[in-house]
């Protein structure tokens, strides 16, 4: 599309991508739309944005909400428009379930967001309590802690999300005591069988993938050895 030039004096247009390209890149990036803003020299400087800010954009200016005299004002505009349809995408994620902070920085990156009205629209639901990452931890603990993960799976899921486990209150000691680890791993393993040659290194093996220490995987392994269930 053509820049389409106002009174105003500053020319710009929306491009959207073709119809069937809404499928996401190999880098999990979705298709963006496309500000063209035509200089008084003839240059033209093309401006990503998502593809919900960019049919808003176009139809703001048809109508003539969006009559921008200057780059800066245009640019102004659209950061607008990014955060209050950010803050509707943070919205429509979180009542699914919960997200991190992480997790939700790069779902809107991945849209294509600007990176500024990023932040500015994390750090306003970090402070009205719609993202909190010591929550969305402490319920991702327990329920993975029930489902017979180890310390160290865990921890690095944990750190996927972009949560540092040492910034968790009560990490690890408040969810798996020291004590109960091997009675919890003792009780993943008893459910399954292991059958085939060496079964001892099968259960020392299953444990650690479960994020058990080595230890811990050993001295069940040994437990379930003399008690023949291997």
């Amino acid at each position: 599309m053509a820049p389409s030039a106002h009174q105003s004096g500053l020319a710009w247009s929306v491009s959207l991508p073709e119809r069937g390209a809404g499928t996401p890149s190999l880098g999990g990036q979705k298709p963006r739309a496309t500000i063209a803003v035509t200089a008084a020299d003839g240059s033209i400087e093309e401006l990503a944005v998502p593809l919900s800010v960019g049919k808003a954009a176009r139809g703001r200016r048809r109508s003539g909400e969006f009559a921008p005299t200057s780059r800066t004002e245009l640019v102004s505009m659209l950061r607008r428009l990014q955060e209050a349809k950010a803050r509707d995408r943070i919205a429509g994620l979180v009542n699914r379930r919960d997200y991190s902070s992480h997790e939700l920085r790069e779902k809107l990156l991945a849209d294509g967001y600007w990176k500024g009205a990023v932040e500015a629209c994390i750090a306003r639901a970090i402070e009205a309590g719609i993202v909190n990452d010591a929550r969305y931890a402490d319920v991702f603990i327990r329920s993975k802690a029930y489902a017979g993960w180890g310390r160290s799976r865990i921890e690095r899921a944990l750190a996927q999300k972009g949560i540092e486990p040492a910034d968790v209150p009560g990490w690890p000691d408040a969810y798996l005591p020291d004590e109960g680890e091997a009675e919890r791993a003792y009780e993943v393993a008893a459910h399954r069988r292991f059958t085939g040659g060496d079964p001892y290194a099968k259960v020392v093996r299953f444990l650690g993938a479960r994020g058990f220490s080595l230890d811990v995987a050993h001295a069940v392994a040994s437990r379930l050895r003399d008690e023949g269930a291997l």
